[in-house]
């Protein structure tokens, strides 16, 4: 049985984690996949949105730590690379990270159950997250005797604020759904038994939006923070040059004029 479970259909692209035995813990099989997979949609102009999620009611309870830890100043092949420093390990897993966060087509994590330590970085690399009711968050790290990875330490104070990322950082406790609601960390709550329909609708409105303006937003909007007003305004002329050449654009106007919804094939 395959413990990354790849579907396409409509643009759409799912990602899922599949060692439910094990709260999808993720293990070098699952680094190599979502490596792979990732290349592969930003390469491929029919996977136009990707969804990322855990299988048997769980998102993922982070890295795999038995059997491919080590320990010392080495591990054991974490990500299925040979041993070697850590910090050569976490570059690969680093790299994965800026892969998800900057593929350049939109990403939705759903997440049920737990997502902590490294998992919960893979979520908010997401640029949407939905959650269930009962979905928990936790940055675990410390209570491993560990700092963060996964893209923790940037991802997560953006989505929160600095003080709330160090009362999460700092004691690594499980935070609530609401809770992650309230704090910004996630965008929506829903029933459990609704989290799958819900994911599914969200990820096939991504796949069906006009897939070269929306990759262009989402880096407008990932870089605002590092611009000023003059270098943002710069960057909306040319990436609005660049959809005024695409057929999504034209189908847009002439939706509008002929007063329907438009049709984007990505284009």
């Amino acid at each position: 049985m395959s413990e990354t479970l790849i579907e396409r259909s409509d643009g759409l692209v799912t990602v899922t984690f599949n060692r439910p035995h094990k709260k999808n813990a993720v293990n070098a099989a699952n680094w190599a996949d979502l490596d792979a997979v990732l290349r592969e949609v930003a390469r491929n102009p029919g996977d136009r949105a990707l969804l990322l999620t855990g299988a048997g009611g769980n998102f993922s309870a982070g890295a795999e730590l038995s059997g491919g830890a080590g320990t010392g100043d080495h591990t054991s092949g974490l990500t299925g690379q040979a041993p070697q420093a850590i910090v050569h390990e976490m570059r690969v897993v680093g790299e994965i990270v800026r892969q998800l966060h900057r593929l350049p087509k939109p990403t939705l994590a759903v997440v049920d159950g737990v997502a902590v330590g490294v998992s919960l970085g893979l979520a908010l690399a997401c640029d949407l997250v939905i959650a269930s009711d009962r979905a928990r968050f936790s940055e675990i790290f410390v209570r491993r005797g560990l700092a963060m990875d996964g893209g923790n330490s940037w991802t997560l104070p953006r989505a929160v604020g600095l003080r709330r990322a160090k009362q999460m950082a700092f004691f690594g406790d499980m935070v609530s759904a609401g809770d992650a609601l309230a704090w910004g960390l996630i965008n929506e709550v829903v029933p459990a038994d609704e989290l799958h329909k819900t994911g599914l609708e969200w990820g096939r409105r991504l796949a069906a939006a006009p897939t070269t303006a929306i990759g262009l937003i989402k880096r407008q909007l990932d870089d605002s923070a590092l611009l000023t007003l003059e270098q943002a305004v710069e960057a909306e002329a040319q990436a609005q040059h660049i959809t005024y050449t695409t057929s999504d654009a034209r189908e847009g106007i002439m939706a509008f004029l002929e007063r329907r919804d438009p049709r984007f094939t990505g284009q």
